[in-house]
């Protein structure tokens, strides 16, 4: 038998305070090469589970939130009110679907020099009209959970309409997304002098991200998209219920981001390499509990010669994408998400008619090196408390980007110059980015083997495996005992 650390016995027991187990874990450092079955590789993967859990952690710890508020489900630092007329202008209307249901709609535009009074530096002000991005939630959810995206946009000169769907448990996301579009385009949209019609983009998380995925290649009005976990497979197993499905001779011709995570909902040990991974009837989604492939929606739009970009968060889970601060997350994937967002879309709807900022918007996509302040300028929302300064947002300006990356799952990249048309890509971005630049691109993974439905570990379990998974059911329960010590609600 291998001998387990006594911090992991401990958590086994549900006593060791889980602040008491990062103590020592660095979650910015380089991650450390490991054989699975290695006393290395599980004290890797415990560690990787407890930086996928920090801004959980560091919610505990926040005295700045509002006390009225203990449990907030979204993050209370980003309140538009807060903002409006110094970051960002703000509206807020409804909008009636094709079935008559009321839309809860939030507009975020760039500041003017007239509408807006000490706005920080970096922030846009600029009188339009405005490249345009449409924001999706995911199921369950709301537009809330996105203002970190949507009013990083407006900040960085996009206006940004974000909206609630219909029925958020499935079925409306796809039809509610084509009529907010139609609205969009109409003279009802009250701004109609604000927004570029030829410059508009679209970004959605979950079956948000699905919607994305298909609306974008569907729609002729969809320059660029962005996926929030994940980008999904419009051609290769389709399973999303968003009240529409891709035509069976849809057509792949728009560029889109895919960002991804080590995990989904809830953080779970990996004791053997968790790709290449089987199919787990999922479809083409790219995300899931059990084994599946994150690259599919990639290599549809790779393999149709589009520009297309998957990166994978080291430590990230799917709720990285909606801070409800009660939920597991990392500290540093909302910052990375946009990040790669204001690049993407800076790339491929700004750039079309901005050459410097086209070939500015690609080297931070492709130039792997440390992270600039591009995200950091619109990171507002919470963070590490301090006694003195109070709440302090997370940062990465300084971080690697490499290091940013899973060491789980492979992230990839296919990319055209702006100016040349000439191609870096690569099917294993983090090993080329430590290593320089990307290479030229590898030939797609082998075809993944079926596993049984529900499957959920990269294999077998060992008896050190056992113990992991024994090691984090001890932190969820002294997790909850903190949660409800504080009166969080942590579900």
């Amino acid at each position: 038998m291998r001998r387990l650390s006594c911090g992991i016995l401990l958590a086994v027991m549900g006593l060791y305070p889980t602040w008491a187990l990062s103590q020592g874990i660095d979650c910015d450092t380089p991650a450390v090469d490991a054989e699975p079955g290695s006393v290395t590789w599980t004290q890797r993967d415990l560690e990787n589970i407890s930086c996928a859990e920090q801004r959980l952690m560091d919610t505990y710890a926040n005295q700045a939130f509002d006390p009225a508020v203990p449990a907030p489900l979204r993050d209370t630092f980003r309140e538009p009110a807060k903002h409006a007329g110094h970051r960002f202008r703000f509206d807020a209307t409804t909008v009636l679907n094709r079935a008559g249901a009321e839309l809860a709609v939030d507009i975020f535009r760039p500041c003017t020099a007239d509408s807006c009074q000490d706005v920080p530096p970096g922030l846009s002000i600029d009188n339009g009209p405005y490249p345009t991005v449409l924001i999706v939630h995911g199921g369950a959810s709301n537009r809330q959970l996105h203002w970190w995206a949507a009013q990083s946009l407006a900040e960085a000169g996009y206006l940004a309409v974000a909206f609630d769907v219909a029925e958020t448990s499935g079925g409306d996301h796809g039809i509610d997304a084509q009529d907010m579009l139609d609205w969009m385009f109409s003279d009802a949209f009250p701004f109609p002098h604000d927004l570029n019609r030829s410059r508009v983009g679209i970004a959605g998380h979950s079956q948000g991200a699905s919607t994305a995925s298909l609306i974008a290649q569907i729609d002729p009005r969809i320059q660029a998209f962005v996926a929030w976990d994940n980008l999904t497979a419009l051609k290769d197993g389709w399973e999303d219920d968003i009240g529409i499905e891709p035509p069976a001779d849809v057509q792949i011709t728009k560029p889109g981001l895919g960002i991804g995570a080590d995990y989904y909902f809830v953080p779970i040990p990996y004791t053997e390499p968790p790709e290449p991974a089987p199919r787990n009837g999922e479809g083409g989604r790219g995300r899931g509990f059990s084994p599946h492939p994150k690259d599919l929606g990639y290599q549809e739009l790779r393999a149709a010669g589009v520009d297309t970009m998957l990166y994978v968060l080291r430590a990230g889970t799917h709720l990285d994408f909606t801070p409800t601060t009660i939920s597991p997350s990392s500290r540093y994937g909302e910052a990375v998400a946009t990040y790669l967002t204001l690049a993407w879309f800076d790339r491929y709807l700004k750039g079309i008619d901005d050459a410097e900022l086209a070939r500015d918007a690609h080297a931070r996509l492709v130039e792997f090196t440390t992270f600039d302040s591009s995200a950091d300028i619109h990171s507002i929302g919470s963070g590490i408390y301090d006694l003195t300064a109070g709440n302090q947002p997370y940062t990465i300006e300084g971080l690697s980007i490499c290091e940013r990356m899973s060491f789980y799952f492979r992230s990839r990249v296919s990319l055209r110059h702006p100016d040349t048309g000439a191609r870096v890509a690569t099917e294993d971005l983090r090993a080329a980015c430590k290593s320089g630049m990307p290479g030229e691109a590898a030939a797609p993974p082998a075809a993944p083997v079926p596993s049984p439905e529900g499957a959920r570990f990269g294999g077998a379990l060992s008896l050190e495996g056992l113990m992991l998974m024994l090691a984090v059911v001890g932190l969820r329960r002294r997790r909850v005992q903190v949660a409800n010590a504080r009166n969080f609600i942590y579900r």
